[in-house]
């Protein structure tokens, strides 16, 4: 799907205000709602707007240990990597996993109430993964920017 100008404007929209409704969205792009609705639809179903979700303080939540974790496995197999995500994607904790290329596998975003949690974790959850090779922790110490990437 090719995005003209006034996708574009829609998604930075909504980016930055998933919350806004149809009407005042149709008003901000100088379009009716009808004719938003249906924009905003086609978005979707070309999966170029895959979900509208909050953005939650975790800390304020207790979870206060947050972690990048580098995963090297043994071997980059199909088989190695097919169980890591199926792993992964149990643990409550990652919030978010990456696949990447250079001295990692794997980059974890990853929330804990604390460093004994967050440990507990890595050794009970992946480092049984007998082709795990290497786990690096980064430890978060300051969210600098999270912002949407504006279309233009």
């Amino acid at each position: 799907m090719e995005l003209d100008k006034i996708d574009k404007h829609i998604l930075n929209i909504l980016q930055v205000d998933s919350k806004i409704t149809n009407a005042a969205l149709a008003q901000k792009i100088n379009l009716s709602p009808a004719a938003t609705l249906e924009r905003v639809k086609k978005l979707e179903q070309h999966t170029i707007i895959t979900s509208y979700c909050a953005q939650i303080d975790y800390a304020k939540l207790g979870f206060l240990v947050h972690v990048m974790a580098g995963i090297r496995l043994q071997k980059s197999t199909a088989e190695y990597i097919k169980l890591f995500k199926l792993t992964v994607d149990k643990i409550t904790s990652i919030t978010t996993c990456y696949q990447v290329i250079g001295d990692f596998d794997f980059v974890l975003m990853v929330y804990a109430q604390d460093i004994a949690s967050y440990q507990t974790m890595v050794i009970e959850k992946l480092y049984l993964l007998p082709f795990v090779d290497h786990v690096k922790t980064l430890s978060v110490t300051q969210l600098v920017k999270t912002k949407p990437l504006l279309l233009a």
